[in-house]
């Protein structure tokens, strides 16, 4: 998607970016891509030299070596040797035109096109006093005089050939140029043999036999005798010429030099080379074009697939950013947006620090509340501040009582807020305690202590702020610390925390001062029983919900004030009395009577009238103990009863599109409420159990019918597709609906 208006400065430069780098990655390739090309171009150029090389090579090879043996053939026929040699007019004239016909034969022998000459000029004379001076070809015999007119060569040149045969045996070759000075032929030229008369042998070759026509223009023939032959008279090119041959190293196949390519073909039978020089390479314009055109292709396209990827990248910052783009702004800065919503979010990271902080505090508050309240706090993960495992622990719990002559007032109570706070603050700054909030007039603290008077100073200095007056000048409350014994480890807060609980009992009793102890009650402990109206309703409720753990708190009860205390008859009778009362109130509570719950009627006239006799406290134990065990058994059978209903239904309308909120809805609960309850009750979930009576049907009316097609049986149990019918059939058979109706055929038949 393009995005149009308004325009981010973020976005345009990251476009012009984007831009810049489409043009380096195009630089980039372009100069790449343009050496590989220029290389690639380069080696194939060589290639084609060094194909071009060897053809010439092999043709030029060919075609001196078929003259070199036409010649040596020609100088050692014998016809041609005796007409060389003759003597007399009449012999040689006889033998002249054998040795034609001989020459004829050699010179046509072979494919290659050139012309043979021989020259003879052996200085005899005849009768009439003539010199034997001719030249003997295959087409007939002249003059030298018409051979060297025909030749473009001079009696100079004739002189200079007669003069170096004189001392040398070694082909002797001239070169022929035409009018513009290109070189068309070679006179090659060779003696016969050392005698005094003798004739001179010369082939004329055209260079097109040796170089071929599709060659270089440019090329010259060089030899290790010095012999050196230009394919044109032109000064520049000789000039070239000779400076590409100096130091040059012909053994090579291929020669670099002067930004030139020289491709050197070696004749070993004339121990001649061939270099033809070829052009510096360059790319032609068509090439170039073609170059310049996909560079710009290329750089086209990457700034298309650029500018796709800018606005593909800024797509997600554009979508954060646009509810705070102005809708008439034409233009905006992605930044300044940013640093907007930056403060902003340090703002709310203030507010949310503040909110954390308190967070923090009041699960330090709960954990610290858990530790008192819970058996098993100690167990819980420390939350800071924390206390080493070893210390030795006070509890306090304090107290506030309002005058409750006063009237309500929120002045007074603001005053009484004011000052818990005060307390809290103060023993934030402490390392040796924790104030503990429990309600609204109870508190707790965790005191770091060795004894019980260090744990009364301590508490007394928590207890030391004042607050602010209200206009009477008084406090309308009065607060008092219990604390408990000193004990060591976690896990003894809770049995601390009981014990000032149990003080607490006797506060009506106490004279009002600010701390108590265990040591201020225990006279009145040790003549009192101890059974709160807390416990009791905390063993009644766990009673009627059929919990074991009344007759832990019953046990607790009884060892307490029976083994622990040493408590008058009397008031040992009115702890008894209690335990019967709390009886009736259970069957209270649950408003039914002990015939109809447990069965059978309770004595209480004779529980009262034998009090002092354990049979009394075991009968009371007894009926507790079979009161829970018939509340539990009762809603077993509840719960059995309701699961049979559960079952009932689906039962009944398996075959129709029911789920799990149609079974809430039946039974007037939650679907969640209702999908914990079947698993609770069936030990399976209600789709799978559900899927599994659906198969089962399945199964059964293929075995009445196998022949049912696979649709009409999806639709009798309930599947709302075939596709899904056959997954699940598959799922709880292991067969396909179509392979578990071939197995009951297959039965059928065996069974016959």
């Amino acid at each position: 998607m393009m995005l149009k208006h308004p325009s981010g400065l973020y976005h345009q430069k990251m476009k012009f970016v984007f831009l810049l780098l489409a043009a380096a990655v195009t630089l980039a390739f372009a100069s790449v891509s343009g050496i590989f090309l220029s290389q690639k171009s380069e080696e194939n150029y060589m290639s084609s030299i060094t194909v071009s090389r060897t053809i010439l090579e092999e043709k030029s090879a060919a075609s001196l070596k078929e003259i070199s043996n036409t010649m040596t053939d020609i100088v050692n026929d014998s016809l041609i040797k005796e007409w060389s040699v003759s003597e007399g007019t009449p012999d040689f004239y006889f033998l002249s035109s054998k040795a034609q016909k001989a020459l004829l034969k050699h010179a046509g022998a072979g494919e290659t096109r050139f012309q043979v000459y021989l020259l003879l000029n052996n200085g005899q004379i005849d009768l009439e006093n003539n010199t034997h001076s001719t030249v003997l070809s295959p087409e007939g015999s002249f003059s030298i005089s018409e051979f060297l007119k025909k030749k473009g060569l001079s009696a100079k040149d004739l002189a200079d050939i007669q003069h170096y045969f004189e001392t040398n045996m070694f082909p002797y070759v001239i070169p022929h140029y035409d009018e513009k000075g290109s070189l068309v032929s070679l006179y090659y030229l060779i003696k016969g043999c050392k005698q005094p008369r003798t004739c001179i042998y010369m082939a004329d070759i055209p260079i097109s036999s040796l170089v071929g026509t599709a060659t270089p223009e440019k090329y010259w023939i060089s030899g290790t005798n010095g012999l050196f032959i230009s394919s044109s008279q032109d000064e520049e090119d000789l000039k070239l010429f000779k400076s590409l041959q100096k130091d040059l190293d012909s053994n090579k196949d291929i020669v670099r030099k002067s930004g030139f390519y020289i491709a050197n073909t070696h004749l070993l039978s004339m121990n001649w080379n061939i270099s033809y020089l070829y052009d510096r390479y360059s790319l032609n314009a068509m090439n170039i074009f073609l170059y310049l055109v996909s560079v710009m292709a290329i750089f086209v396209l990457l700034c298309a697939v650029f500018y796709y990827v800018a606005n593909l990248l800024y797509k997600p910052i554009y979508k954060v950013l646009q509810p705070h783009i102005k809708e008439d702004s034409q233009s905006y800065d992605e930044f300044g947006i940013l640093n907007e919503n930056l403060a902003k979010i340090q703002s709310l990271n203030h507010s949310l620090l503040a909110t954390q902080k308190t967070t923090d505090t009041l699960l330090a508050q709960q954990y610290y509340q858990n530790l008192l309240t819970d058996p098993n706090g100690c167990l819980a993960p420390k939350e800071k501040p924390f206390f080493p495992d070893n210390s030795r622990f006070c509890v306090g719990l304090i107290c506030f009582t309002p005058d409750s002559s006063l009237p309500p007032d929120d002045s007074r109570f603001c005053q009484l807020e004011l000052y818990k706070n005060l307390i809290f603050k103060s023993c934030l700054q402490r390392n040796d305690l924790v104030f503990v909030k429990l309600s609204m007039y109870r508190y707790a603290l965790i005191l770091i202590s060795d004894s019980l008077e260090e744990a009364k100073s301590l508490a007394a200095q928590v207890m030391s702020p004042s607050p602010e007056t209200d206009e009477e000048g008084g406090k309308y409350w009065e607060e008092q610390i219990i604390l408990s014994s000193v004990k060591e480890g976690f896990e003894n807060l809770h049995p601390c925390y009981l014990e000032t609980l149990k003080i607490a009992e006797y506060l009506p009793m106490l004279p009002h001062d600010k701390i108590i102890t265990h040591a201020q009650i225990a006279d009145i402990d040790s003549a009192t029983y101890s059974y709160p109206l807390s416990m009791e309703n905390k063993l009644i409720q766990t009673v009627i919900e059929g919990q074991e753990q009344a007759l832990e708190l019953f046990d607790n009860l009884i060892r307490e004030n029976l083994i622990h205390k040493v408590l008058p008859m009397e008031v040992l009778q009115n702890f008894i009395y209690a335990l019967i009362g709390t009886v009736n109130r259970i069957f209270q509570e649950m408003k039914t009577c002990p015939e109809e719950f447990i069965g059978r009627s309770i004595d209480y006239e004779h529980w009262y009238t034998h009090w002092a006799d354990s049979v009394t406290i075991t009968g009371i134990k007894t009926v507790l103990t079979e009161t829970i065990r018939e509340k539990n058994r009762r809603t077993q059978t509840q719960d059995e009863a309701v699961l049979s209903r559960m079952l009932d239904y689906i039962h009944q309308n398996y075959h129709d599109n029911i789920m799990l909120n149609d079974l809430a809805d039946q039974f007037n609960i939650s679907p969640k409420y209702c999908g914990i309850l079947f698993k609770q009750l069936s030990d399976n979930n209600f789709k799978d159990y559900l899927n599994n009576y659906r198969i089962n049907q399945a199964k059964a009316l293929l075995e009445k019918d196998p022949f049912l097609k696979t649709k009409d049986l999806s639709t009798l149990t309930g599947f709302n597709s075939s596709n899904t019918f056959i997954r699940v059939f598959s799922k709880y058979t292991g067969l396909t609906p179509q392979k578990y109706a071939d197995y009951v055929m297959e039965k059928r038949d065996r069974n016959k």
